[in-house]
């Protein structure tokens, strides 16, 4: 309420309130007029705020037949109401906000009089933002549950009330309701419990609602769905693991099979009687003769020397075939070393004292064939 006073006059102007309200984003017109006795262009009005802050800050003024404005945050949101100069003082206020709620004072100087002044609340208000809505608690038949509802903003603080939506509409109350806090408790949950509740959080500035569905399950379906999906992981987990198996057995299958390869393509290499030195039993498809070399190379390589001639026969030597001609060899002869033959000079003892070994050489015919 504003109340003007005016030179050698007691009579006052009041206004329909002392308080006004807006809600947050809309527009405002503070009004405020006086009866002036003289020019009134030479007076001087000035619009002050003072918020939470406890910091006085100036709106906008006229002074000397001109309008000015403060430089703060109402600065191109604030204006008088009319042309001035006017018995009409009223201000605006544009895109109100929270932080505008304060007191507003109006003074107004008359030159060579008494200055006159009046002040006025102004409250803005804040709608609730849309609420977020939750449930705690497990949802099974015969538990309990917690159904909460929460704006981040509102002013004055919301009220907040639960509703069952059609076709079993419902309505709640304290205990099983708190608006205050805007949690709504439901104990011992039956299937005719299910369905969609609302929230509804309100104030004077408006509203706004949210709403959470409630399905209640038996405890023997819930344990039926955990163990269907227990069991489906398990069972991913066991292909996987399986076909992992598969794929290194296969792997080391063909790891095998190309080691085999190998080794089967690897030619055997030919064994030549003729250059062994270790011994061997030569024996003729004929069977009937045979010579045998029993004497390790070692022994070969240690075997005294004797001037005596050696015979280019001996048991090394490759079996010819019978009925075969035997080709002989023009040229000298490697001399490989071997049985030593028995010499009409030395005994037969002595030789075998010597180391040397008794063979037998096959009997050859004129035609070259063994006999």
């Amino acid at each position: 309420m504003l109340i003007w006073i005016f030179p050698g006059d007691t009579r006052k102007v009041e206004m329909p309130s002392r308080e006004m309200e807006v809600v947050k984003g809309q527009m405002v017109v503070l009004q405020a007029w006086y009866s002036p006795s003289s020019d009134i262009s030479q007076n001087t009005v000035i619009w002050h705020f003072t918020g939470n802050e406890s910091k006085q800050k100036q709106l906008c003024n006229f002074v000397r037949r001109k309008v000015g404005h403060g430089q703060n945050e109402f600065t191109k949101r604030v204006g008088f109401s009319v042309t001035m100069p006017s018995a009409n003082l009223s201000i605006y206020i544009n895109n109100t906000q929270e932080s505008d709620s304060g007191l507003y004072f109006c003074h107004v100087i008359v030159p060579g009089g008494r200055g006159i002044s009046g002040e006025l609340r102004l409250n803005v208000k804040v709608p609730p933002s849309p609420p977020l809505c939750s449930m705690t608690g497990n949802p099974v038949v015969n538990g309990n549950v917690t159904l909460s509802c929460k704006s981040s903003q509102g002013k004055p603080a919301p009220h907040y009330k639960w509703t069952k939506a059609a076709p079993t509409s419902e309505v709640f109350f304290s205990p099983m309701q708190n608006e205050r806090h805007g949690t709504l408790r439901l104990s011992n949950l039956t299937k005719g419990m299910s369905g969609k509740y609302i929230c509804r959080a309100s104030n004077t500035a408006g509203s706004d609602s949210c709403s959470i569905n409630l399905e209640p399950t038996t405890a023997s379906n819930g344990g039926m769905i955990a163990a269907a999906t227990l069991g489906s992981v398990v069972g991913l987990v066991a292909m996987v693991l399986i076909l992992i198996f598969i794929l290194k057995r296969k792997q080391d299958t063909e790891e095998e099979m190309a080691n085999e390869i190998k080794e089967d393509a690897q030619a055997p290499k030919r064994v030549s009687w003729a250059k062994s030195n270790t011994g061997s039993d030569i024996v003729s498809k004929n069977g009937t003769l045979s010579s045998i070399a029993t004497s390790p190379r070692s022994q070969d390589l240690h075997q005294p020397k004797f001037p005596y001639p050696y015979s280019p026969i001996s048991a090394i030597a490759r079996a010819p075939v019978v009925g075969t001609p035997l080709k002989r060899t023009e040229g000298p002869q490697p001399q490989v070393p071997g049985p030593v033959a028995a010499s009409p000079h030395i005994s037969s003892s002595t030789l075998t004292r010597m180391g040397a070994v008794a063979v037998m050489v096959p009997a050859q015919s004129q035609a070259g064939s063994l006999v």
